[in-house]
């Protein structure tokens, strides 16, 4: 009896922080029971099929000023270049990390080894 109350509960609650707390368009809930049903859990993932970007050119200007700060300028450069390639080839990046993770999904690993080659190239 607790049980079947405390799982209504937790899952009320957990709804709630659902809907205030994680960004639907970057997490996705999933929810696991066993095969008796005596139990179960439910935990969000990060979508992989995403790439964000942004946070990821954030993370490099970060680097460059830090770079910069330390007159490292050699270290600067290749960072600022690299910011400048991912910030022209996001749409061409994150298309192909979408044929990549199906690339995965099918293990079809020669294809995969083909568009993280071409990925690279991009960044």
């Amino acid at each position: 009896m607790f049980g079947r109350n405390f799982n209504k509960l937790f899952n009320e609650l957990f709804n709630d922080l659902e809907k205030d707390f994680f960004n639907p368009n970057n997490f996705e809930r999933k929810t696991f029971t066993s095969d008796d049903g005596s139990f179960s859990y439910t935990m969000f993932v990060n979508k992989r099929n995403e790439i964000n970007k942004p946070s990821e050119i954030s993370l490099l200007k970060q680097e460059l000023d830090n770079a910069v700060e330390e007159q490292n300028f050699e270290k600067a450069v290749e960072l600022r270049d690299k910011i400048k390639n991912l910030e022209q080839n996001v749409e061409k990046i994150s298309k192909l990390q979408k044929e990549l993770d199906e690339s995965i999904k099918i293990q079809d690993f020669e294809k995969a080894i083909e568009l993280r080659d071409k990925i690279n190239s991009l960044k």
